[in-house]
């Protein structure tokens, strides 16, 4: 039910990197309508206010490569990944839950094994009967072969069943479920399968029949790219989201340049680090996770030099990396990328409104934009890590709604 909401004795960060300012935010229905340092006492009647005591006043956060089909998060760990398909629905619905509490109030699907329970929460969550985001359902991750999803055996281009033709008939088949994306591995992935990160698992002519089907059935196309030939390919023939983008060379970042205005890139350090550092096993010594670790350490702030959209995003959803951690991808960018805070909230932000097709209306505290807004008890602009404490998320705010208010 929308109601009138007045933040009050906030210090507004509006998105765009500028410094917060002390001021007050008007809600009336699922819009901002006022940004001032005072509301005209005219336009208070009958609102109900919301004392920040002097908290920092954020747009909501935007995770743009979050898997809530893999059913860990941080209240549940689910190492099993073959849970019958109606337990399945209920771990998405659960993840989603999880990562509005997290103060995640938009996500962009990583892909999912089951892509109806992924179009089921996302009209939940939008109607609002179910706690959860707004929403963007991927499909599952085509991989070389296109048997079934989750088949992850990587064996590149040579001997497998694919061609243009079952790769078209793929994305068809997606949009049919209803999904907004989907999302093709064009590489391998080196922490499932030693050495497969650099291995190109699709055609040219598979993946420029691919995007053909997507833009004519109205989908958006994620690529999952370590390997520089798989990014190149995933730039030449327009997707839209590259995700990892971790051996790019001069030739790649240079294409990656020339098409920034239509494509974001989301180089996951949460999973990195988490391979890393939180894995069940630690990885053994010149393993290939020690040198996507390195190579993504140094392509990111060259994509951010040449004007790229970077977006935090760090494949939360495994056990080891958890929906619910999401936050941390905000710290790595200022500890590993070189990020300021206010630079890494922008890209949570602003950015994160693009990535979900709604720049202009979405990401920014400004009047007129969708009330998206998280109230925090401190400045992550002083401390990033602030984030990541969900008791010092005071308000959640979803398209007017509170659904977290200070006690």
């Amino acid at each position: 039910m929308s109601e009138t909401i007045l933040f009050t004795d906030v210090q507004v960060f509006d998105g765009t990197g500028r410094d917060p300012v002390a001021g007050e935010v008007l809600v009336e229905g699922n819009r901002i309508t006022a940004v001032n340092r005072r509301i005209p006492a005219d336009k208070l009647a009958a609102a109900r206010i919301v004392d920040g005591g002097g908290g920092t006043l954020i747009p909501g956060l935007v995770d743009s490569h979050t898997h809530l089909g893999f059913g860990s998060t941080v209240e549940h760990r689910s190492p099993r990944r073959d849970e019958p398909d109606e337990e399945k629905a209920l771990l998405v619905a659960h993840a989603g839950r999880v990562l509005l509490d997290h103060g995640i109030t938009s996500a962009y699907s990583g892909g999912n094994r089951l892509p109806r329970t992924e179009t089921a929460a996302r009209k939940a969550f939008a109607e609002g009967w179910m706690p959860g985001p707004r929403f963007k359902a991927a499909s599952w991750e085509g991989s070389a072969g296109m048997v079934e999803p989750g088949v992850y055996d990587f064996p590149g281009v040579d001997g497998r069943a694919s061609d243009p033709e079952s790769v078209s008939r793929f994305v068809g088949e997606m949009a049919d479920l209803g999904v907004d994306i989907v999302k093709l591995s064009l590489s391998g992935e080196s922490a499932v399968v030693q050495g497969t990160s650099r291995i190109v698992q699709f055609t040219d002519d598979e993946v420029a029949a691919a995007s053909a089907t997507a833009r004519a059935r109205g989908v958006a196309l994620t690529a999952h790219a370590h390997a520089a030939e798989a990014i190149k390919m995933a730039v030449r023939h327009g997707i839209r989201a590259v995700y990892h983008c971790t051996f790019a060379d001069e030739e790649t970042l240079d294409l990656l340049e020339a098409a920034r205005d239509r494509l974001f890139v989301a180089p996951t350090p949460g999973i990195i680090y988490a391979n890393l550092h939180e894995a069940d096993s630690e990885p053994e010594p010149g393993m290939e996770v020690e040198a996507t670790e390195k190579a993504v350490r140094q392509v990111v702030p060259e994509l951010v030099r040449r004007g790229i959209r970077v977006v935090p995003g760090g494949d939360y959803g495994f056990p080891w990396n958890p929906v619910g951690r999401n936050a941390r991808d905000l710290e790595l960018f200022v500890d590993w990328f070189g990020f300021t805070p206010a630079e890494a909230l922008s890209a949570a932000t602003r950015d994160g409104g693009w990535v979900m097709g709604m720049a202009g209306e979405l990401g920014l505290i400004r009047e007129g934009y969708l009330a998206d807004l998280v109230l925090v008890d401190g400045d992550p602009l002083d401390d990033i890590r602030v984030l990541q404490d969900r008791d010092r998320l005071t308000a959640i705010m979803k398209d007017g709604v509170l659904y977290k208010a200070p006690a």
